[in-house]
């Protein structure tokens, strides 16, 4: 390939060069995270004990089919006022 070599001197120029990760920069923030070192989660759940389900249209209509956990909605959580 004659024609070849000649062009070996500016093909190196003509590619495109990767792009460049940007530089990080630290946080100067300070962190008061009275979380931080605590556990994710604990979570405490009794076992159920066995009892005759609720027949399928009142299982789907109050949303489950076990009385225990047919718990009323009421639209407020335990910290509004």
């Amino acid at each position: 390939m004659p024609n070849y070599s000649p062009n070996m001197r500016n093909y190196n120029r003509c590619q495109p060069h990767a792009p460049t990760p940007p530089v990080a920069i630290p946080c100067t923030c300070s962190h008061n995270d009275v979380l931080e070192g605590l556990a994710l989660a604990m979570a405490y759940v009794p076992w159920q004990e066995w009892s005759v389900p609720y027949d399928l249209n009142k299982g789907l209509q109050r949303g489950t089919i076990w009385k225990d956990l047919d718990k009323p909605f009421t639209g407020k959580g335990d910290c509004r006022s």
